[in-house]
């Protein structure tokens, strides 16, 4: 099949943030038996990476905009602008290249797409108007006015946007049960996500009392909110029963306003990227996810179990994985059952261990890349057979 690929962010082996690595490796699933014509958005300091993608694409349209470190108004302004010009150049790209299958990464990239005779699909990564309802169900006051017009706004904007589409994927049955009580009727399959890509067999030495979250901090201000609540809200109770513990927020993009808490306090680290992802996740003694706000599967906790690392999250971090809390991770939901969860690891070798194996065993029988390629081709023949 001729298919097209219209994704809002750079796919590549090495993309900062999990949904960027999971377009890349279905483009190379894809590409073993169909025709790639990759569309994608790129910052400046990305180019550097088409190359990788050459091998699974017969043809490549890019959309590039300028690499920036800020985060002000105006710089969201500027991102909304390129959002819609990308949207604009993507469907004239659909509108010229004769696809049998368009698939759309990110709903944000539906935003000026026409719905055409092309069967299209969109990739619901994240579903945008999740965390719009709950930080309207937690604002007070004024606040909550403000909170509930967004809401709304942002709900209207996302059915908008899917309703021009055939069908809509997503990353767990949460989020599939989600968009169906305001979307009745929709085609929506679950998509797994493949996790622990850059696990391998080889072992590191835990270093010490060290409790890691790694994720994609740029865009991604609900990453950095977990940082701080952890650092703010947990951290110090850890500290009083495990004194040398040593907090490490690593991953892409780090704002200012986290490299100054490494600053000003030893006990936590900030190295931004990291390039042995595998070596980051086993050298740590605990994985933590403190997410506050749910909008969808958290790879991240997906890949420290693949790696056999114990993982302490939230309600929200686990809903679109599904793990039985307990068993596979814990589930801990204020600040001081999630500190004493984490002094359990620290201080139970045996409860810890037990706990990575199950988690490890979870993911390899619910996260495969094999489940990624059956479930594919079943959603397309399913599609097509629909449309024709």
């Amino acid at each position: 099949m001729k298919i097209c690929i219209v994704s809002l962010f750079l796919p590549y082996e090495k993309a900062g943030h999990a949904g960027g690595r999971f377009v890349f490796e279905m483009l190379k699933i894809l590409s073993r038996q169909n025709e790639i014509y990759l569309v994608t958005r790129l910052e400046e300091s990305e180019f550097p990476f088409l190359d990788s993608l050459r091998p699974y694409c017969r043809e490549i349209h890019h959309y590039s905009y300028k690499t920036t470190v800020k985060r002000d108004l105006l710089e969201a302004i500027r991102l909304i602008i390129n959002y819609i010009g990308f949207s604009r150049f993507a469907d004239r790209i659909i509108n010229n290249g004769n696809f049998d299958i368009v698939q759309v990464e990110w709903v944000e990239a539906g935003l000026m797409l026409k719905k055409r005779k092309v069967p299209m699909i969109v990739d619901a990564h994240d579903v945008i108007t999740k965390p719009a309802e709950r930080n309207a169900g937690n604002a007070r006051g004024l606040r909550k006015c403000t909170a509930l017009l967004l809401f709304y706004a942002v709900k209207h904007l996302e059915l908008f946007i899917l309703n021009k589409f055939d069908m809509i994927f997503t990353r767990s049955d949460y989020d599939r049960k989600y968009l169906l009580n305001f979307k009745r009727g929709s085609v929506i399959d679950v998509i797994p996500h493949p996790a622990g890509l850059d696990i391998t067999e080889r072992e590191y030495g835990i270093q010490g009392n060290t409790i890691l979250f790694l994720a994609s901090y740029k865009y991604r201000r609900v990453n950095v909110n977990a940082v701080l609540y952890f650092y703010n809200e947990i951290f110090p109770l850890v500290r009083e029963k495990v004194p040398d513990a040593v907090f490490i927020a690593a991953g892409y993009g780090p704002p200012e306003e986290l490299r100054s808490l490494a600053e000003n306090n030893s006990h936590i680290q900030v190295p931004g990227f990291v390039d042995n992802i595998d070596k980051c996740y086993k050298q740590a003694a605990v994985f933590v996810a403190p997410i506050l706000v749910g909008g969808g599967i958290i790879v991240k906790i997906l890949d420290a179990m693949a790696a056999g690392k114990p993982v302490v999250t939230t309600s929200y971090g686990n809903e679109g994985i599904g793990a039985l809390a307990d068993r596979d991770l814990l589930v801990k939901d204020d600040p001081e059952s999630f500190a004493a969860a984490v002094i359990k690891l620290m201080t139970d070798q045996d409860f810890a261990s037990q706990l990575a194996q199950n988690g490890r065993k979870f993911v390899r029988q619910h996260y495969s890349p094999e489940a990624l390629v059956l479930k594919l081709e079943e959603s397309y023949h399913d599609l097509l057979q629909r449309r024709s």
